[in-house]
This record gives structure tokens, C-alpha cells and sequence, in this order.
């Protein structure tokens, strides 16, 4: 076991999906599904934090028993463990008129999270296999409709070097500070959430409502979107898949096998349960 883990045994877990719980096929494998199932048993609450829509992650909650909390769309939403909505932040329209264009003239696909849908500008065959499982997909609109759509979060998604451009852009165009929080979930994802909104703003204010101390969690995550809870957090684990980047920001956090390898599984074996 860790040896920061014998002085402060954690409680409160918190997992992110893609990369982490999930394997390279988007599935939750058995040996995870027990992991979890057990971790539960022995009394301990498990959270859900993923950029991934509510409706998309319901399929993978009822696999885990139910009744877990889940922090959704980077943290624009949180529902509790009877599947209630609880907490809910949208982009400004103006957003939409300023980031959307610059999408469409960066060459990227142009998504958003409402509060009920999935929506794009054009068909984009190779983002709807991480979502086989749940059937969630998206519903093809107009420019015109996007930008007078309220948004929980909105998504970019192409090649890395054309989002790094398109972040900077982004950046140019906005006033300063920034009045979205604006992040890459990998390196095919940029994502734009409201201001301050994170995994870990809206972790705190979940554990704050549930009287929950923040000395008694551990997060796992392996994506640039984990960062602001893995600050939060008494005991961040990285999983090994993540970015080298993202490990160096975090040198001396715990580390968890690959999600090929059922990393958070054989994590928990080892260490806690």
C-alpha cells in the first residue's frame, strides 16, 4: 500500500469515465464492475465525474448498481444519487456567437451539451463509437440554431494541431480573464464550460452539500479536464495511459495502471480493498 494511504484512509471516490474506468472499447469490463461493487459494500460513496453527458452515462451507472452521484459535462451539471438534478450552469449565448464561427473556420466539428441533446453542425461518423453503448447521439442542426441554443458545455473536436490553434483564437477574441473555463479533455477534445466551471468546482460544492470532508477523497482521471479535481482532492491517482504532460503536473500523485489493464480495479485490490 502506499504509505500516504496508511495515515488517511480515503472514503470518497471519484472517478472519471474515458481512459479511466472505461477500457479502449468504452465498456466497463467485470473486474471493474466488481471492483466498485465492492468498494461500495464496504461502505464507502462512489462519484461519477466525466465530460460525458448525463443521458450517455445511465447505461454505465446501472451496471454499477445504481444510485451513485454523477458530475457531468466537465462540472456544468451534477445530479445525485437518485438521478435528481441538482446543480446546472449554462454558456452566455454570447459565447455561442463568438466560438462557433471560429469552430467553422478552424476546419474542427462543431458540438454542444444542452440540457436534454447532443447537437452538431455536420455528420461526424467517428465520434458515435464511444457512444454505442449508451445510445446517446447527436441530432444535427443548423449554424442559426446553435448559436441561439443554451449550451452546458461546448465541444470541439479534430486535429490537435487545429485545436491549439483555435484555442488561441479563443483566447485573442474573449475579454480578459476569461469568461468561459476553456480545457482539452484529450488531445482531439477542446471544450469550452462556463466560467470556473470544473470536475473539481463542482466536486467541492457536491461534497460541501453532502457534509463530506475533502481529506477523505481520492480521484482518478487521466485527461487535462481531471486537473482541477485532482487538485481538490487528498489523494489524486493519474492513470499511466494519461499524457506525459499530464503526469508531469503531477509528480507525486498516486499512479494506476492503464485502463487497457483495468488499472482502477487492480488499484483498488491493491490498496484499499
Amino acid at each position: 500500500m502506499y504509505e500516504q494511504l496508511r495515515h488517511q484512509q480515503p472514503n470518497t471516490f471519484i472517478f472519471d469515465m474515458d481512459g479511466t474506468l472505461l477500457n479502449d472499447a468504452h465498456e466497463l469490463s467485470p473486474r471493474t464492475i466488481g471492483a466498485l461493487q465492492e468498494l461500495r459494500d464496504r461502505g464507502n460513496r462512489v462519484v461519477i465525474a466525466t465530460g460525458r453527458h448525463y443521458q450517455d452515462i445511465r447505461a454505465y451507472v446501472k451496471q454499477l448498481g445504481g444510485g451513485i452521484a454523477a458530475i457531468t459535462c466537465n462540472g456544468a451539471t451534477v445530479h445525485n444519487e437518485a438521478g435528481e438534478l441538482i446543480y446546472r450552469e449554462l454558456l452566455p449565448l454570447q459565447i455561442n456567437e463568438i466560438l462557433l464561427p471560429l469552430g467553422e473556420m478552424a476546419g474542427v466539428h462543431l458540438n454542444m451539451y444542452t440540457d436534454s441533446a447532443w447537437l452538431v453542425n455536420a455528420p461526424c461518423e467517428s465520434m458515435l463509437e464511444a457512444h454505442a453503448q449508451s445510445q446517446f447521439f447527436y441530432r444535427q442542426i443548423s449554424m442559426q440554431e446553435m448559436q441561439t441554443t443554451p449550451a452546458l458545455k461546448i465541444l470541439f473536436y479534430g486535429e490537435h494541431i487545429k485545436l491549439q490553434k483555435l484555442k488561441a483564437q479563443i483566447i485573442a477574441a474573449l475579454p480578459h480573464p476569461l469568461p468561459i473555463h476553456l480545457t482539452f479533455s484529450d488531445d482531439y477534445y477542446l471544450e469550452a464550460m462556463p466560467h470556473n466551471i470544473s470536475k473539481g468546482h463542482s466536486l467541492k460544492w457536491l461534497l460541501d452539500k453532502l457534509s463530506l470532508p475533502l481529506a477523505n477523497t481520492m480521484a482518478f482521471g487521466d485527461g487535462f479536464n481531471d486537473v482541477e479535481m485532482f487538485r481538490m482532492v487528498a489523494h489524486p491517482v493519474v492513470m499511466t495511459n494519461a499524457s506525459e504532460k499530464l503526469q508531469l503536473l503531477f509528480p507525486t500523485a498516486l499512479r494506476a495502471r492503464r485502463n487497457t489493464e483495468d488499472g482502477v480495479a487492480e488499484f483498488l485490490y491493491e490498496n484499499i480493498l
